[in-house]
């Protein structure tokens, strides 16, 4: 027997408005539980002097981060907590402030980046944040990483700052030190400061204001790529006593070193169908640059693609010794191997820059002026700290739901090493939800949520209630 089924057809379509306490990002409330948790509102208006005006500090700052991790961009982002009463509610707040008043605010905010009131408050917060992140998480092969690396955001020639980079092209400079997944410092350049020079304005403020408080100033290692594989930084780092591997291709010695050593102390290590390499393999040597007092270590890779007759050579250099990964020797492998383990797990962390700059749009600089885009970076930081924390200390443990196989048959995945901030938006921020507040307590009814978002969502805000 054949069956038709019968579809409904909508001819009519009503709307209607009501004016009831409710919102469409209920779900913040794991943000606004985060930020209570690492004492970060407290932190910044301990910080920051008082604001003249409608507004204080902590509203507006407090108010482009929601902004932002909801999915605004730009000076609008206040705008759309603004006109959100069931939200303001729920982030405890009076009042938000319109897009002008924010616009104002950024020059201000600008000033105490320069001076290093915000940087302290961002430190505080990572700081905070890695205190409670578990340290078997934290570590990779005995070390807690420290990634540093500068970016071009969108720039003209209106926006001050901008500058052409031959390699990369027209932008400003945005450049980000990260402690694990955490972003500890960052720095919009100015005019005439490169992505070396704001590294190594950063890395002395992460050593003293996170990893030191932390105890991690042994146990961390700094991997830095080519650009600032020479002198002034490296000299800095092992002055600071810092652990790090730095890529030595921008060095001119580096290929030629490495070209002329002998195939006896090359490691071979045979092909990598992932890379496309048909044979490689690895050494240890020396490098000396005429402005170092004394040579350094270098660690070579020497690879060929398929069909070709000459070697392709890479090099980077580290202080490390073998008593240093004693753990990666232990399961048979070579210094040189080891030092290179490291070193490309640089890779995973690059891929931490797209939770910011693509989720929460901060690869587009909002004003045209450097002091106001530096307030705006400031302020956004820490929404990026806040997100980063709800993950990695809300999702730990279980796993993030299932997915449905062709089959339709469902089957557990397990738990992402992160989840993106598109995808927190739209998994956990963005829940329907009815607002109320009795006393000192606030009561939040997320709507229409299914079964499986529920119970991911009670895992992320007990797992911060508990932190």
């Amino acid at each position: 027997m054949v069956t038709t089924l019968q579809q409904k057809t909508t001819h009519t379509i009503k709307i209607e408005f009501a004016d009831e306490a409710v919102t469409s990002f209920g779900g913040l409330t794991l943000v606004e539980r985060m930020a209570q948790r690492l004492g970060l509102w407290s932190t910044l208006a301990g910080t920051l002097p008082e604001r003249r005006g409608e507004y204080d500090w902590t509203t507006c700052v407090k108010s482009v981060v929601a902004g932002l991790l909801s999915g605004g961009h730009g000076t609008y982002a206040a705008q759309c907590v603004r006109e959100d009463a069931a939200l303001l509610g729920l982030l405890d707040l009076e009042g938000a402030p319109e897009e002008a008043t924010v616009w104002r605010s950024l020059k201000e905010l600008g000033q105490y980046q320069a001076d290093g009131r915000l940087p302290k408050v961002q430190a505080v917060a990572a700081r905070r944040t890695l205190e409670k992140i578990p340290r078997p998480s934290l570590f990779f092969e005995g070390f807690a990483r420290v990634f540093s690396d500068g970016t071009l955001l969108e720039g003209s020639g209106r926006r001050e700052g901008t500058k052409y980079i031959p390699e990369k092209g027209q932008g400003l400079m945005w450049s980000a030190v990260f402690v694990g997944p955490v972003l500890a410092a960052q720095r919009l350049s100015a005019e005439g400061e490169g992505e070396q020079s704001a590294v190594r304005a950063m890395l002395p403020e992460v050593k003293e204001w996170v990893l030191k408080p932390l105890h991690l100033e042994r146990k961390a290692l700094v991997l830095i790529d080519s650009l600032h594989g020479d002198g002034p930084t490296l000299t800095e780092l092992e002055e600071m006593g810092l652990h790090y591997i730095a890529g030595a291709n921008k060095l001119s010695a580096t290929a030629k070193t490495l070209s002329e050593q002998p195939d006896l102390v090359w490691e071979d290590t045979g092909a990598n169908q992932a890379l496309g390499w048909s044979e490689s393999g690895v050494c240890e040597c020396w490098i000396q640059c005429e402005e170092w007092p004394e040579k350094r270590p270098l660690y070579g890779r020497r690879w060929k693609h398929e069909g070709e007759m000459i070697w392709n050579y890479s090099g980077v250099m580290s202080e490390l010794v073998k008593k240093d990964v004693r753990g990666m020797l232990n399961r048979g492998l070579s210094f040189a191997l080891a030092i290179w383990r490291l070193y490309d797990s640089k890779a995973g962390m690059e891929t931490l820059f797209s939770d910011g700059l693509s989720d929460l749009g901060l690869h587009h600089p909002p004003c045209q002026e450097h002091v106001r885009n530096a307030g705006f970076y400031a302020a956004a930081s820490l929404a990026w700290v806040l997100g980063t924390a709800v993950d990695a200390i809300g999702g730990q443990g279980g796993d993030r739901g299932s997915m449905v196989r062709q089959d339709g048959e469902k089957r557990s995945r397990a738990l992402p090493m992160r989840m993106r901030f598109w995808r927190l938006r739209r998994e956990l921020f963005a829940l329907p939800g009815r607002v109320a507040r009795h006393g000192h307590e606030l009561k939040v009814r997320l709507l229409g949520v299914c079964e499986r978002v529920q119970n991911l969502f009670m895992k992320y805000f007990d797992n911060i209630c508990r932190c």
